[in-house]
């Protein structure tokens, strides 16, 4: 029942104030979050927490139009339309500032950022474009380093998930063999990820579908190997459960530290400066491998073997299929019901 009088008197700014409150009130009521991002600030946010973007659903299916916002909510108790609209005019959002209209996304990030965050990210930046040996020089980066110590410490050998994925891109009339599916020779190593230049690390996905997706979804398909490691590792772990309080695992996992899609042209590749830090304390750590998110597939998990001497006699290539687009496309209708 909508409360006719209680407006009568008040300022503008009083108004603002009780749009304030009760806009806030039915935020978290509705979407469990006390803040929200705007048009002004969605895409810069996007591209600082790529992780987030991807992995959180909440993320996507939040995002809602002030006017549907408005017709949803309580506040039709106590403002027309027309009166949230033009109030709402006044409001800055919580993130940037700005005045705010067309659409919401409502999200709390769900652990305590790291003080600073966003400036060590531009920071970072660019020194992985200009400098990236001097990396560890920087502050955050140190207490990346400090803490994977620290995790290793903590942490024992396992045995991999089984059975593990890796796929070539087919090529009509090659003859492949088991061997296509180890680590590359050496002088064919370009930089990539959580490997330097000539570096022997062997990336694996955990299911079909990432390991098809981490190909690029090519149209050719793919030449698609099922793989048994038998060796126990020690395995830097993102997505262990007991870190999703860690602020700074957290993090590095989710920004675009170690989660942007971008790699870089050709040979230059300033995206993967830091994953390639991560991979080289983890090493210096004791970590034989690195548990992580895929980029091009939600919820899909990855691994990268650092430790390739180790597991290059105790790698089993179970067998391996070609599997073509409308395949993987089956997959995933089968998936979604």
């Amino acid at each position: 029942m909508k409360m006719n009088n209680w407006k009568e008197g008040l300022t503008r700014g009083e108004l603002l104030d009780a749009l304030n409150e009760l806009f806030y009130r039915d935020l978290e009521s509705w979407f469990d979050s006390s803040t929200f991002y705007c048009d002004s600030c969605v895409d810069k946010f996007v591209k600082q927490w790529p992780g987030i973007y991807s992995w959180d659903e909440n993320f996507q299916r939040n995002s809602i139009q002030l006017d549907v916002f408005y017709d949803g909510s309580r506040l039709r108790d106590y403002f027309t339309k027309e009166e949230f609209l033009d109030l709402f005019r006044d409001m800055e959002c919580p993130n940037c500032g700005d005045r705010v209209s067309g659409n919401l996304w409502p999200y709390d990030i769900t652990f305590d950022v790291p003080d600073n965050f966003e400036d060590y990210l531009e920071e970072i930046a660019i020194l992985a474009n200009k400098t990236p040996f001097l990396l560890l020089s920087h502050p955050f980066a140190n207490m990346v380093y400090n803490e994977i110590i620290e995790l290793s410490n903590n942490s024992n050998i396992s045995r991999l998930t089984y059975p593990l994925f890796r796929a070539r891109k087919f090529k009509k009339g090659v003859p492949y063999n088991n061997s296509d599916f180890l680590a590359p020779n050496k002088k064919d190593i370009k930089e990539g990820r959580y490997n330097h230049a000539g570096m022997q690390v062997l990336y694996l996905a955990e299911d079909e579908l990432t390991c098809f997706f981490e190909m690029r979804a090519p149209k050719e398909g793919v030449m698609l190997a099922k793989i048994e490691i038998t060796e126990h590792l020690k395995i830097l772990d993102l997505l262990d459960r007991n870190l999703e309080d860690n602020s700074i695992i957290q993090a590095i996992k989710l920004s675009s530290l170690l989660s942007s899609p971008n790699e870089g042209e050709d040979w230059f590749k300033p995206h993967y400066v830091f994953t390639r830090f991560v991979a080289d304390v983890a090493k210096f750590a004791g970590f034989e491998g690195i548990r992580y998110p895929s980029v091009r597939f939600n919820q899909g998990y990855n691994i990268a073997i650092l430790n390739y001497e180790k597991i290059k006699n105790k790698t089993k290539i179970i067998d391996f299929n070609y599997v073509t687009e409308d395949m993987i496309e089956s997959k995933i209708n089968k998936l979604l019901g």
